[in-house]
């Protein structure tokens, strides 16, 4: 079943949904951050068609909405993104990259799945999109740990619907 069956054309999820993915879309034809350097090691920094995004009069805080708060990965599933970060990801990026200011504003309030495929299309560099679904989810939830957000009882999914559930909140309030 689609999101616009399960909520309606015109449903609130539905709307989220696709402005969420047309932002995907503005970050995937944006020109790579990474160009010029065999490796980068800061995170992501600001991409063409953000500035809309965070300009937006929807992007008001989503604090109240499901979040990276509220426990939406599991201790088990972080450390098997630490091991894919030091297997794969530690060749380019230290940690520090994760838990950077300017990392965290960049991805505040936004969908856990615009990093998520962020991710996804973009790493490994050399070799973007050879990562599993569940590697970028692990190494994703790795992040959310090393940034202080609880674990919980459930695994975050690998799904795309799953992922466009929650909204990245850094600070546990």
């Amino acid at each position: 079943m689609s999101v616009s069956e399960r909520t309606g054309a015109g449903g609130a999820r539905g709307r989220r949904t696709r402005r969420t993915r047309l932002g995907v879309l503005a970050v995937m034809l944006a020109p790579p951050i990474w160009a010029g350097s065999a490796c980068r090691a800061s995170g992501p920094g600001p991409e063409a068609g953000d500035q809309m995004l965070a300009s937006s009069p929807e992007r008001s805080s989503r604090a109240d909405e499901p979040n990276t708060t509220d426990g939406i990965y599991t201790e088990e599933q972080a450390a098997r993104g630490h091991e894919a970060y030091k297997e794969i990801c530690s060749e380019c990026h230290e940690t520090r990259d994760w838990t950077d200011p300017a990392f965290l504003e960049r991805w505040e309030e936004t969908s856990v799945y615009r990093l998520w495929y962020w991710i996804y299309e973009r790493m490994p560099h050399g070799q973007p999109g050879t990562l599993s679904r569940q590697q970028v989810t692990d190494a994703l939830t790795y992040i959310l740990q090393l940034n202080g957000l609880p674990p919980g009882e459930t695994e975050l999914a690998t799904d795309d619907d799953t992922l466009d559930d929650y909204w990245i909140i850094w600070k546990v309030q």
